[in-house]
C-alpha cells in the first residue's frame, strides 16, 4: 500500500490543487477548475467462490469496477479496484475517500476545483458532469462539448492501460479471487505511474493550449452556503453549472430563454 500512495497521489494541498488546475487549463482540451477527469472501467475476474452474484456487471460477466481518476497527462491520480461489478459508477464515488475530500475542501471556501465525469455521476458542488440533448447553439451544448473533450482523457487513459498492461484487457479474465486481483490492477497503476513520470511510453508529445485567464467568480461564498443549506447540494451545482456557461459562452443562447 504504501508503494501504491508514493506513485499514486490525489492533490492534497492547496499547491498541488492549484497545479492540478492550470494542467486542465493549458491542457489541449481544457477545462478551467478541472482537477482530474473520472470513470469507471471492467476489470474481468474468475466468478469468486462468495458473493459471486456482486460481481456480475451489465454485460453478464464476473468483474471489478475499477474507478480512475486521471490529468492530462495521463498520471493516474487514484485508482480504486475494490468494488465489485454489480456496483455502479455513481455509488463507487458516493463511498470514495476523494469525494469526501473535495466536500472537506469545498466546505472550507475552495471553489472552482472540480473532477469531471461523465453522466453517470452525480452532480455535486465538487462533481461536474454534462447535459443531455441541448441544441449546439445554447450554452448548455458549448458547456457538454467542452468537459467532455477534456473529459475524455480519461477514456484515452484506460485505453492504453489496458493495452500496456494486457492481463487487465476487455479480452482477458484476471484468475484470481478479487481480493487479490485488486491489488494487481492497483500494482499495473504504480508502473504506470512510473512509465510517465520517467517518459517510458511512447506516445507523441502533445503541444499544450495557450494558458486561459480564469474568471473571478461573482458569486459571494457565504451565498453559495447558504444556498446549499437551504436546497441541497444538486441545486447549487445547478447554479455553478449557470454560471460557468455564462461566463465562459455569453455569446451563445440559454435553452430556457
Amino acid at each position: 500500500m504504501a508503494t501504491v500512495l508514493k506513485w499514486v497521489k490525489f492533490p492534497t494541498t492547496a499547491i498541488d490543487r492549484q497545479q492540478g488546475r492550470e494542467k486542465f487549463a493549458t491542457a489541449p482540451q481544457p477545462f478551467e477548475g478541472a482537477i482530474g477527469a473520472i470513470d469507471c472501467t471492467f476489470v474481468h475476474i474468475l466468478a469468486p467462490s462468495e458473493h459471486e452474484e456482486a460481481f456480475v456487471n451489465h454485460h453478464g460477466r464476473h468483474s471489478l469496477n475499477v474507478q480512475a481518476i486521471v490529468d492530462p497527462d495521463l498520471t493516474i491520480l487514484n485508482i480504486n479496484p475494490r468494488h465489485p461489478g454489480a456496483r455502479n459508477d455513481a455509488y463507487i464515488w458516493s463511498t470514495s475517500p476523494i469525494r469526501r475530500a473535495m466536500e472537506f475542501h469545498y466546505n472550507r471556501g475552495e471553489r472552482r476545483t472540480w473532477p469531471i465525469g461523465d453522466a453517470g455521476y452525480p452532480l455535486e458542488p465538487w462533481l461536474l458532469t454534462p447535459l443531455a440533448n441541448f441544441p449546439e447553439d445554447t450554452r448548455q451544448h458549448q458547456y457538454t462539448q467542452q468537459l467532455c473533450k477534456a473529459r475524455s482523457v480519461v477514456e484515452r487513459f484506460f485505453g492504453v492501460f489496458k493495452s500496456v498492461w494486457r492481463c487487465l484487457s476487455y479480452q482477458r479474465v484476471l484468475m484470481y479471487e478479487p481480493a487479490f486481483a485488486a491489488k494487481i490492477v492497483n500494482a499495473c497503476a504504480v508502473l504506470h505511474n512510473m512509465r510517465v513520470q520517467l517518459r517510458l511510453n511512447n506516445e507523441d508529445d502533445e503541444q499544450l493550449a495557450p494558458i486561459a485567464h480564469p474568471v473571478e467568480n461573482d458569486v459571494d461564498p457565504m451565498d453559495q452556503d447558504e444556498e446549499y443549506n437551504r436546497r441541497g447540494p444538486r441545486a447549487l451545482a445547478q447554479r455553478i453549472q449557470q454560471q460557468i456557461m455564462r461566463e465562459r459562452f455569453p455569446n451563445f443562447r440559454d435553452a430556457e430563454e
